[in-house]
């Protein structure tokens, strides 16, 4: 050891006096530079030259500060910083950073700024402070703070979370980092607050009032409804339509929809909505899945209510009557619905007698309708009898039209024969040139109709008219007759 330190004591001796020793030749400053160029030229030597080009460095020197210059300013340096301290252009100072970053992983390259463990301790240990003050802290407010992209901070608080940070990262939301203290503070008021709910609560109302985070409250909450420790459920998932309905409240609203329907009868889907039931058509079909029920427009009915409508109406067939069933429905039910339902009841009695649906409700028996018919009889014959009276031209019996009918039928062919000779008599006419050569004279042959035959024109067409008018009063009485008869 001793050998040692007096070797060392002569070289530094030996160095000193080699300072203070006067050269014997000297070198230009010129002829200095000279040399180095052509050292590198050759390749001999790696220097860079200072930005003022009064110096020359080492690229291992520009290394040597680049950390020196990194602790020396907290483990944390921007780039063009460095420019300025080393003096040396740009291209040179990022070369020899990358180098340093391949070659040490404790010092990373972020945004053009070097960073090293020690700083983002010191980041992990200013976010801890402030986590426990607050209970949580953003990913996004810390960016703001420090200036650094967010997944890289995510990325060395994982490593350092339990060790530095004391907090849970949030599965659901990562951008947020809580303490065991914050989370458990927040379940017992999520836990207090869901189990006094007695009816359906939006979940964004509660947040907004509150001040839940709302990540941790519907974890929280689906954590408690799982583990059976909150009554209820969640309606919508985790989105702003999300509804808390608690056990209770559909124990007694399904009660009320059991009592109401085994009471009446019937369920109006206006009032399921107004208990605060979203979708009255699917629940009913859910809760009810072995009932046959009648789904109509504005409710739905059960089956003893459409008994009794099938019930009246079969009465009202049988004893030839007729009925309304709209006094025999709820109040409740439209006008509509009484003839959905109607149809839905008639459709069991397509072998029985023939009958009518007037006004979408009202069923009446083609026996009752004939009844009805009766009673105008004796209006029919006096009012036939007073046409008569008032109008004796027109009257017809049976034997008239007879032979009216046989008159139509000679009419209709005496005109077809009467067409047929006009058709001849003007394929007839023209010129007609008669023979003898070049001096034949050219003679126009005119017919003429005879003034008896006129007559007999006219004489038919005089029938024809008469019977037409007595096929119109024929017909006019039947439609009067009609009329009545409906009335």
């Amino acid at each position: 050891m001793a050998a040692t330190w007096e070797e060392i004591l002569k070289l530094s001796q030996q160095f000193q006096s080699a300072q203070f020793a006067q050269a014997s030749q000297r070198l230009s400053e010129r002829n200095c530079i000279e040399i180095v160029a052509k050292l590198i030229s050759e390749k001999q030597l790696e220097v860079v030259h200072t930005l003022d080009g009064k110096e020359y460095i080492t690229p291992a020197q520009i290394s040597r500060e680049i950390r020196d210059e990194l602790h020396v300013r907290g483990g944390r340096v921007n780039i063009v910083d460095l420019q300025q301290v080393i003096n040396v252009d740009l291209l040179h100072i990022e070369s020899r950073a990358n180098d340093i970053v391949k070659s040490d992983r404790t010092i990373q390259l972020v945004l053009g700024q070097l960073i090293d463990e020690h700083y983002l301790d010191q980041v992990a240990e200013e976010t801890n402070d402030k986590l426990q003050e607050t209970g949580q802290v953003k990913i996004s407010d810390l960016c703001k703070t420090y200036d650094l992209p967010g997944d890289f901070l995510k990325q060395a608080f994982s490593s350092r979370l339990g060790k530095i940070i004391h907090g849970e990262i949030d599965q659901d939301n990562r951008g947020v980092i809580f303490t065991e203290a914050f989370v458990t503070r927040h379940r017992a008021r999520i836990r207090g607050l869901f189990s006094a709910i007695t009816r359906p609560t939006a979940v964004i109302n509660l947040i907004t009032r509150h001040g839940f985070q709302e990540q941790l409250l519907y974890s929280v909450l689906e954590e408690l409804v799982n583990s059976g420790r909150l009554r209820g459920t969640v309606v919508g998932g985790r989105q702003d339509k999300a509804v808390f309905v608690p056990d209770i409240y559909a124990r007694t609203q399904s009660s009320w929809v059991d009592s109401f329907f085994k009471q009446n009868g019937y369920l109006e889907f206006d009032a399921l909505l107004r208990l605060g039931i979203p979708d009255p058509v699917n629940y009913i079909k859910k809760r009810y899945k072995s009932l046959q029920l009648l789904f109509l427009k504005t409710s739905c009915v059960g089956q003893e209510i459409m008994d009794q409508v099938e019930a009246s109406v079969d009465e009202a067939i049988n004893s030839g009557t007729w009925v309304d069933i709209v006094p025999l429905l709820p109040s409740s039910l439209s006008i509509e619905d009484a003839s959905m339902l109607l149809q839905q009841v008639m459709r069991s009695f397509t072998k029985q007698p023939s009958t009518l649906v007037f006004s979408d409700t009202m069923v009446v028996s083609e026996k009752f309708i004939n009844n009805c018919a009766e009673l105008f009889n004796d209006l029919m014959h006096q009012k036939a009898e007073k046409e008569m009276k008032s109008n004796p031209v027109h009257l017809i019996s049976e034997e008239d039209l007879k032979q009216s009918f046989l008159i139509e039928n000679a009419s209709s062919s005496k005109k077809d024969k009467k067409d047929e000779r006009r058709k001849k008599a003007n394929e007839g006419s023209g010129s007609v040139r008669g023979g003898g050569g070049g001096n034949a004279r050219e003679f126009k042959i005119k017919k003429t109709k005879k003034k008896g035959r006129k007559d007999a024109d006219s004489d038919e067409e005089s029938q024809t008219t008469s019977t037409s008018l007595y096929s119109c009063f024929y017909l006019r009485c039947l439609r009067s007759t009609c009329s009545v008869s409906a009335c």
